[in-house]
């Protein structure tokens, strides 16, 4: 099993810049159905960031990349004033997950690639989800400090408590994993001249 160089870092954290842009693309798009967009935005980054997820683990592909590039996305976003510990927490185990899925192998079968980043973007998902099961009014009022709306964050919760975090949950998985296969559609071709490349060098 090998492990982060200095170059793979570098990648990493470029690719991590390129993620928060999606990211940020992401979230707004969904914000046009409410708080459920809110909900399963993770999700919605998860399906249009599957290239750089795949690129991830074939460019890289060594354990820690998942975790590394959750850390740079936690850190730009606290700076950002949305750091929350609860979503930190959360992100970062999802991001451990993920690394034992589909880091321990330089180019793993992509349906593994699907589920790290599902479980990848669910961790991320879960900073609301978990709040809202366990700890609601606390985490109402911790975000209404911040300057969000009673209402905006009764609709927030409504669509993460219970069997709608459930749904939220599903929605998330389920985009990430078809975001993996579409990295693969996108790039396979533009990989496999590299390998090519390398092996006939």
């Amino acid at each position: 099993m090998k492990k982060l160089k200095i170059k793979d870092c570098v990648t990493v954290a470029l690719l991590s810049a390129l993620y928060i842009i999606f990211y940020m693309i992401a979230g707004s798009v969904v914000m046009v159905f409410g708080a459920f967009g809110h909900a399963i935005s993770p999700g919605a980054c998860g399906l249009i960031v599957g290239p750089i997820i795949y690129f991830l683990t074939r460019k890289v592909g060594k354990m820690g990349q998942f975790t590394l590039m959750q850390a740079i996305v936690m850190i730009i976003y606290s700076v950002m004033g949305a750091g929350y510990l609860p979503w930190l927490i959360t992100s970062m185990v999802g991001a451990l997950i993920a690394d034992l899925i589909a880091s321990r192998e330089s180019r793993p079968a992509t349906w593994k690639v699907g589920i790290a980043s599902g479980v990848f973007h669910v961790g991320q998902a879960f900073g609301s989800i978990i709040p809202s099961w366990f700890f609601v009014d606390s985490y109402r009022e911790e975000w209404i400090g911040r300057g969000q709306t009673p209402e905006a964050m009764d609709a927030m919760i409504y669509y993460t408590q219970g069997f709608m975090g459930v749904i939220a949950t599903v929605v998330v998985f389920a985009l990430s994993f078809v975001g993996a296969y579409f990295g693969q559609l996108l790039l396979k071709k533009h990989l496999d001249k590299n390998v090519e490349k390398k092996a006939a060098a």
